[in-house]
């Protein structure tokens, strides 16, 4: 296993700066987990990682549902409805933090790498595309 867990590449940019910067920092966070896991100390990450991804999600979501808001996109629903969701799995995590910290930060490492093939790859760029579509950035 690699100590890197998701590199910052081209396929992940949104041509939003601020949004794409915020994206970097997510992945350097969730490779700082990754080698937290694999260096056997799970424990002492997992509860910083955790508090970064609280601030994290509530400024990163709410700016681009703000956006989103701003831009009468008609995708709103369907991009909140994901973020919803992430704040909800990150809750039940939370929840079992203090069992089993290296299976649990195994788990949201596999998670956020979902996250980030998934939904910064194809509703995030979405997103992008409409902002500069729209000139609001």
């Amino acid at each position: 296993m690699k100590g890197t867990m998701v590199e910052w590449s081209d396929s992940l940019a949104t041509g939003i700066l601020w949004q794409d910067f915020q994206h970097a920092g997510l992945i350097a966070r969730i490779n700082r987990l990754h080698q937290a896991i694999i260096d056997k100390q799970a424990q002492s990450e997992l509860r910083s990682m955790i508090d970064f991804l609280e601030s994290y999600i509530e400024n990163h979501f709410s700016m681009e549902e703000r956006y989103m808001e701003v831009m009468h996109d008609p995708e709103i629903r369907g991009h909140a409805r994901a973020h919803q969701q992430f704040r909800d799995n990150l809750r039940d995590l939370r929840n079992f933090e203090g069992t089993g910290a290296q299976l649990t930060a195994a788990s949201l490492c596999y998670d956020l790498h979902e996250w980030i093939t998934h939904h910064i790859r194809t509703i995030d760029k979405r997103l992008g595309r409409l902002i500069k579509e729209q000139d609001v950035s």
